[in-house]
């Protein structure tokens, strides 16, 4: 998107704004929503509608031009289709028995779609262009509604338990919140730099790419296996090793240099999003109550991917000119550090059994 928005002769400030609206418009849309699906039991109707009115947003892509206009395009997109990743986890979550009782196998179609779209779309731009860009977004989301239909429509709870958003953050829920943020704001350098950190090493241009996708398969395995990890593993415990193990990661970042340890290295991704993620989408359900199970992915979302990706990015954006990216990655290990004193209260909450979610 970004090539394709730069081929309309857009600036960079036109091409971040449009790009930055993404995360806080589709939280806050997502906790919103996730809001009146709780209370008025509609989840999957609401999901397919919203999924609906988010592809008929995309059409306009494919004649607009205009950047005024492409900014309500961004805006209809990004408040329908935050609803999107948090219904169907909530959805998953409430029927994992009938879909086979293991979150990980279902959740890795997703990083297997990533590896597909980005293997199709790469070879048609350089065969027509950025202006291939619109219809490789279009065509797809087509399929969306239909699909969402299919899905499980009922939901765990008692409507007269739900409970707004707010009045979900207990201390423990606090605590993880806590510790999503923190986790989430020190991918920053990762997220918005790695390429110039690379680049700033003298390495191939190439690199990126190849770590990304190497580090996209490494999360199919571990979100294939990741049952058994679950089953060896508390979450809580889990949620302690991937920040331990997201500090050595960008300590040993800003400190390597050869091609293949900076490969090596960023390998943990597997730790600092897949497991992570696995763990905390199994401590929402320990932590919110069922009638609350759409609420709180969302709140989870809102978090860590809303509030602590966008802060992180800006975050690492301010300070990688001052601190340069190895020194980025420095800050970023101190981020990380930060959230283990959360997540360390968090698995003694959990560990006692002092939670209220199954209530």
């Amino acid at each position: 998107m970004p090539l394709y928005l730069a081929s309309l002769g857009f600036g960079g400030w036109q091409i971040g704004l449009l790009g930055a609206m993404a995360p806080g418009l589709r939280w806050a849309s997502a906790i919103v929503l996730g809001w009146i699906a709780d209370r008025r039991r509609n989840r999957q109707r609401l999901l397919v509608i919203t999924a609906a009115a988010g592809s008929l947003c995309f059409v306009p892509l494919l004649f607009v031009r205009e950047f005024g206009m492409l900014v309500l395009v961004f805006i209809g997109v990004n408040l329908c289709h935050g609803t999107l990743i948090p219904m169907v986890d909530a959805i998953v979550v409430d029927h994992l028995e009938e879909l086979g009782n293991d979150y990980g196998r279902l959740r890795l179609w997703g990083s297997l779609s990533f590896i597909v779209g980005a293997a199709v779309s790469a070879p048609l731009v350089d065969a027509y262009g950025a202006g291939i860009v619109p219809a490789l977004i279009v065509v797809p989301s087509v399929f969306l509604a239909p699909v969402m239909s299919l899905l499980p429509r009922g939901q765990r709870g008692h409507p007269e338990h739900a409970q707004p958003p707010w009045a979900l953050v207990t201390p423990p829920m606090a605590a993880f919140l806590a510790t999503v943020f923190l986790a989430q704001a020190s991918c920053g350098a990762w997220a918005g730099f790695f390429a110039l950190h690379v680049r700033a090493l003298g390495l191939p241009s190439s690199l990126p790419g190849i770590t990304f996708a190497l580090a996209v398969v490494g999360e199919v395995a571990l979100f294939h296996w990741g049952r058994r990890v679950l089953g060896w593993i508390s979450p809580g415990d889990l949620i302690l090793v991937t920040l331990a193990v997201t500090v050595v990661r960008w300590m040993l970042s800003a400190v390597v240099t050869a091609q293949w340890a900076v490969v090596a290295v960023q390998l943990g991704h597997v730790f600092t999003f897949s497991a992570f993620h696995l763990a905390a989408v199994a401590l929402v359900v320990e932590l919110v109550p069922p009638a609350n199970a759409t609420s709180g992915q969302s709140l989870y979302g809102l978090v860590g991917f809303g509030l602590g990706g966008t802060i992180g990015i800006a975050l690492a954006g301010v300070l990688v000119d001052r601190l340069g990216t190895q020194g980025l990655f420095w800050f970023e290990a101190a981020v990380a550090s930060a959230g283990v004193l959360p997540a360390w209260w968090l698995r003694r909450i959990v560990a006692h059994g002092r939670v209220t979610g199954h209530v």
